[in-house]
């Protein structure tokens, strides 16, 4: 008998709970979701520094290695270690456009408040994407998202995290509830 109305609570529970995860979504409002702040323009110069920098012409690969810092407009990769993957110019045999980025190594991503933390990460430049994998956690201000992978679109501020890994194989999020503003705590 009380396998029977397990079901049904169940069933009850997952209606509130979705009303919950929406709920804390909408509040957070398009401008602070936890993906939109990372939305840029790719078209901007990548400038990268590093303690030392190895070129293989023949692979058109610039390794760079030693507390890296890339920077793209507002956007900061940081990491041990950053392969810069490149195209080459066929009618002069100069280094081209860069096609991406691979970092290993105390990844971080940032963009103003909020940043992306993981193991590896990986900027397809030319498509606007961000990968990131290793007990990822995303942070906006208080609010903080972990998982074991985090794919980002940058051109249109959008993401998912999946679950795995150190987080027990699912997604854990804290939303930090608004603080009223001083209007309504004037109010009687």
């Amino acid at each position: 008998m009380q396998n029977s109305r397990c079901p049904n609570r169940a069933a009850a529970l997952i209606p509130m709970a979705m009303a919950l995860v929406l709920g804390a979504t909408a509040a957070l409002g398009q401008a602070n979701s936890p993906f939109g702040g990372f939305k840029h323009d790719n078209t901007q110069p990548i400038e990268i520094t590093s303690d030392a920098l190895e070129v293989q012409q023949a692979n058109n690969i610039a390794i760079f290695t030693g507390e890296v810092i890339a920077g793209q407009g507002t956007l900061r990769l940081t990491a041990d270690r950053v392969e810069v993957f490149y195209d080459r110019e066929e009618t002069q045999g100069d280094t081209g456009a860069i096609k991406r980025l691979r970092a290993e190594g105390n990844v971080l991503l940032s963009n103003g408040s909020e940043t992306a933390k993981g193991a590896w990460g990986e900027y397809d430049v030319v498509a606007g994407m961000m990968r990131m994998g290793g007990s990822v956690i995303l942070t906006q201000g208080a609010n903080a998202i972990n998982g074991e992978s985090l794919v980002i679109d940058l051109n249109a501020g959008t993401g998912r995290v999946e679950g795995g890994g150190s987080a027990g194989g699912r997604v854990k999020s804290v939303f930090s509830p608004s603080s009223p503003s001083s209007s309504d705590s004037n109010t009687n």
